[in-house]
């Protein structure tokens, strides 16, 4: 039940995002990269929106650094 709620509330803030976007006649992807640029604290909605958005660019979980690439990196 609780997921439920969670995701029509997260999917609720995703299109009060985009209505801003096109409101301020900007792509979702511009929207983001606006309020990134303008350094000032996020709205919680923004923050969300923002979240989801970089999360939707990564390809999934990335794998962890051997014991021997954190060496080499340390060095």
């Amino acid at each position: 039940m609780a997921e439920t709620t969670t995701r029509s509330r997260v999917q609720e803030l995703d299109e009060s995002f985009e209505r801003r976007a096109r409101a301020n006649n900007r792509t979702f992807e511009q929207e983001v990269e606006f309020l990134l640029e303008r350094k000032q604290p996020l709205t919680r909605e923004e923050g969300v929106a923002v979240i989801r958005y970089l999360h939707s660019r990564c390809n999934g979980i990335q794998p962890s650094l051997t014991l021997d690439e954190i060496r080499e990196g340390l060095m």
